[in-house]
């Protein structure tokens, strides 16, 4: 990353620090940690996008990271904190158990392998009741402070899930930038010919969706101490936490660093506005968004970020053209110079 683009990132972080301070209703902060929440699990999906998987099947991996945290806190009383890493341990290791069909499969027979995995878990889940508590799911018990993660308020939340976010989007741009990153990118523009130079394309998707896999394991435990109820349809939901960070990346600029988190700022109060407001109709927020994606993408294929990229490039281009129209003017000699 250049420079300025270090500086900028810094001052929009130190922006978000000082939102609580500024926002003191509940509601709107709940929102915010919404944003910056779904910003992080945006981010995390897009690692495995690099390689040009789009997969919709991390609401597994989310599911798997709150089970993991709400289990061992549970059944061994084992602080959250270090259940957080235990789920992203566990969702890591199933990201790994997807990567059998994705060294496989391509395209949208990906994708549609990954969204049966999520069903496979969800309904494990709701049969393993001895475990899961079935359909009704579990509680986690209310401990005030920070050694166990749960507060009367929701600042602390709102820091916690900001610093997993910045780290998320760190993680997601030294990949970017790293030769993984230009290798994936190079395999998801063309596999075949990757391959044909030596470079072991398979290693590097595996590589890509473990890493999403257990970040995003990392919200799931995040979630589960957030919100107190873990249940399948819930926490396994692939509308919530696999169709919609997938929205949120193609709608933003899918395989970028600042796509994910453009997306995300933009369409996750549109989803949480849409749900509230379209309560009775069933399926009409679906529809809405389903218009959103179709013009977005006939539109600007490549999403906001591609539009962004060909209009700050024509600025640049006329700019140019200015500067340069302006200086040859200037050397232009006039005619009393060149008389006779």
């Amino acid at each position: 990353m250049k420079r300025y683009q270090i500086v900028i990132a810094a001052a929009v972080v130190v922006v978000l620090a000082l939102l609580p301070i500024v926002v003191t209703d509940q509601y709107l902060l709940n929102n915010a940690i919404l944003v910056v929440m779904f910003i992080g699990l945006t981010v995390a999906w897009n690692i495995a996008a690099f390689g040009g998987a789009l997969s919709l099947g991390h609401a597994a991996f989310f599911g798997l990271g709150s089970y993991t945290s709400a289990l061992l806190l549970l059944r061994f009383d084992i602080n959250p904190w270090i259940g957080m890493i235990g789920g992203v341990f566990v969702a890591g290791l199933g990201g790994l158990l997807l990567c059998i069909p994705l060294l496989r499969l391509r395209g949208p027979f990906f994708t549609l392998a990954s969204l049966a995995f999520v069903e496979v878990l969800r309904l494990l889940s709701i049969y393993a009741r001895g475990l899961t508590g079935g359909s009704e799911g579990l509680t986690v018990p209310s401990r005030p402070g920070w050694l166990w993660m749960s507060f009367l308020g929701r600042e602390p939340y709102y820091y916690i899930v900001l610093v997993m976010s910045v780290v998320t989007v760190a993680i997601s741009a030294a990949i970017y930038y790293s030769w993984i990153g230009y290798q994936l990118r190079a395999s998801g523009s063309d596999d075949e010919a990757v391959n044909a130079l030596g470079v072991r394309s398979s290693r590097l998707k595996v590589f890509s969706l473990v890493v999403s896999a257990a970040m995003t394991g990392a919200f799931g435990a995040f979630a589960a101490q957030y919100y107190f109820i873990i249940d399948p349809d819930t926490n396994f939901s692939y509308v919530l936490y696999a169709l919609q960070p997938a929205l949120n990346g193609i709608v933003g600029g899918m395989g970028t660093v600042l796509g994910p988190i453009i997306g995300a700022v933009l369409m996750t109060p549109l989803g949480e506005y849409l749900r509230d407001a379209f309560t009775a109709e069933q399926g009409l927020s679906y529809i809405i968004y389903g218009v959103v994606l179709i013009v977005v993408v006939m539109v600007m294929p490549g999403g906001l970020m591609s539009a962004i990229r060909t209009g700050t490039d024509r600025l640049g281009r006329g700019g140019r053209r200015r500067a340069a129209a302006a200086v040859s003017k200037e050397l232009e000699p006039t005619r009393e110079e060149v008389k006779p």
